[in-house]
């Protein structure tokens, strides 16, 4: 395990084949430079998965979500003997999900980066998977190998 930021990786450029975030987008100061991060440590070819809450688009599924959050997490913590400090915490999670980064601004920032291959996947209408590749050596045009694909 390393520990620092995910705007300044304490790792050599080129140094990883898969890197990957859960659940931390929405408490970075600059998302810009921290793809630029993860760009900078994945090595040719390398692999990103960012996994990451998004707020429901409707009304029912905010407030569903909300009343999870607020209300049902925090009662079966209860029966579970969490603190409350847990309880905070899980207050806390839910009030950065309503500052969360749009879904478009995240993926633009990634193939601003120079990601290939960004997709965003959705389960539940509210857990976002976005996925992205570095760009390698097969992607270059004047490659054989890209050229035999």
């Amino acid at each position: 395990l390393l520990r620092g930021s995910a705007e300044a990786l304490p790792l050599p450029d080129a140094s990883c084949d898969f890197l990957s975030m859960g659940y931390a987008l929405r408490h970075l100061r600059d998302i810009h430079a921290a793809f630029a991060e993860f760009y900078r440590v994945l090595r040719s070819g390398g692999r990103l998965l960012l996994l990451e809450i998004t707020q429901p688009r409707s009304l029912w599924g905010g407030l569903l979500l909300r009343g999870y959050l607020r209300i049902g997490v925090p009662l079966l913590g209860c029966f579970a003997g969490c603190s409350q400090a847990s309880k905070e915490l899980w207050r806390y999670y839910h009030e950065t999900i309503e500052a969360c980064v749009p879904p478009p601004v995240i993926l633009e920032a990634l193939r601003a980066a120079g990601f290939l291959e960004v997709q965003r996947h959705v389960e539940f209408r509210c857990l976002s998977e976005y996925t992205a590749r570095r760009p390698g050596r097969i992607d270059h045009p004047k490659c054989p190998a890209a050229q035999e694909e």
